[in-house]
């Protein structure tokens, strides 16, 4: 199937080095060109930004102790953050964008196996599509999330993301699609 990427230049940024690189394989199957190296100086020439959480199994928010911790939550939230502000005036010139956030299924889900401070991260995501979503969705922006759980794969998150950024999807914005094999228990 011909997804329409071909010649897009992709950034994919974040914590979770295997979701990444099955991303830019998939991506690339698809034509899409990835930064070599993504950071400040690739982002403004981006059609597409992946942002891919960290994942911090076990993480319970009230009880975290090292400040650390924290520090790498706020840290996926502000490197995604960055990135879709370069990356937005020249989609915005281009009237065709797209931003996905690759998260925690743990923002939609009330399982005992929490990871807590990448839901809480996700959560801060999935605010922000909503954001961009009705500022300039209608400029052919979208911004959707892909939350990961259960017993997915690296694959299986990069198949929905690489749908998401295709222009079959140009129409769904602001959307969360949830990759868990229905293992969930999603409250929305």
């Amino acid at each position: 199937m011909d997804l329409q990427l071909k010649g897009r230049l992709v950034s994919v940024i974040g914590a979770d080095q295997g979701t990444q690189a099955a991303c830019r394989r998939v991506l690339e199957g698809e034509g899409a060109v990835i930064a070599a190296a993504p950071s400040e100086l690739s982002y403004p020439l981006a059609d597409i930004v992946i942002a891919v959480g960290g994942v911090r199994p076990g993480s319970d928010l009230l009880e975290v102790s090292d400040p650390d911790d924290l520090y790498a939550a706020w840290d996926d939230m502000t490197d995604a953050v960055s990135a879709y502000r370069a990356a937005l005036p020249r989609m915005l010139e281009n009237k065709w964008g797209r931003f996905v956030w690759v998260g925690s299924a743990q923002a939609k889900s009330v399982d005992a196996e929490a990871d807590e401070l990448a839901a809480m991260t996700s959560l801060g995501m999935l605010g922000l599509n909503k954001v961009i979503t009705g500022e300039v969705g209608s400029n052919g922006i979208t911004a959707n999330a892909v939350l990961r759980g259960g017993i997915a794969t690296d694959e299986d998150v990069a198949n929905a993301v690489t749908f998401l950024c295709s222009e079959g999807a140009a129409y769904l914005s602001g959307i969360t699609i949830t990759v868990d094999g229905g293992i969930g228990s999603g409250i929305f």
